[in-house]
């Protein structure tokens, strides 16, 4: 029985935790802060498969910087959203069934952004912005 406590109290504790970050975060770029919002990027300098990172969305261009590896990459500035989806049964099984897919392309390369439901907002604004 206590051990039903006590994993009800860490329960309430992780969520209380990550929901304070996702504000933090959202009044961050709300206020034009360099806020980096996690998600995973297909295409253009990700490449082919689907890799984790974090996007910065700024008053100059849009970056990604990976979480492996750790480079910073701007992203094109020609990018236009060209799309809004949720990921495909395949796509599923590497993302985050819950995640939306922005499809976005500069000339003719094609850059896919998948970010979750309450990070969307920011990123669809910076990526029409940019």
């Amino acid at each position: 029985m206590v051990e039903l406590v006590l994993l009800g109290a860490l329960a309430s504790l992780i969520g209380w935790l990550v929901h304070r970050k996702q504000r933090q975060r959202s009044s961050g770029v709300a206020a034009g802060d360099e806020a980096g919002i996690g998600c995973m990027l297909k295409g253009g300098p990700a490449g082919a498969r689907w890799r984790p990172g974090r996007l910065f969305v700024a008053s100059g261009p849009l970056t990604w910087k990976a979480s492996w590896g750790g480079r910073t990459v701007a992203l094109p500035a020609g990018l236009r959203r060209t799309g809004l989806r949720p990921p495909s049964t395949r796509e599923a099984l590497g993302l985050n069934p819950r995640s939306r897919i922005v499809e976005c392309e500069a000339g003719d390369e094609v850059i896919l952004i998948a970010v979750m439901p309450q990070e969307l907002d920011p990123v669809v604004k910076a990526v029409d912005s940019a």
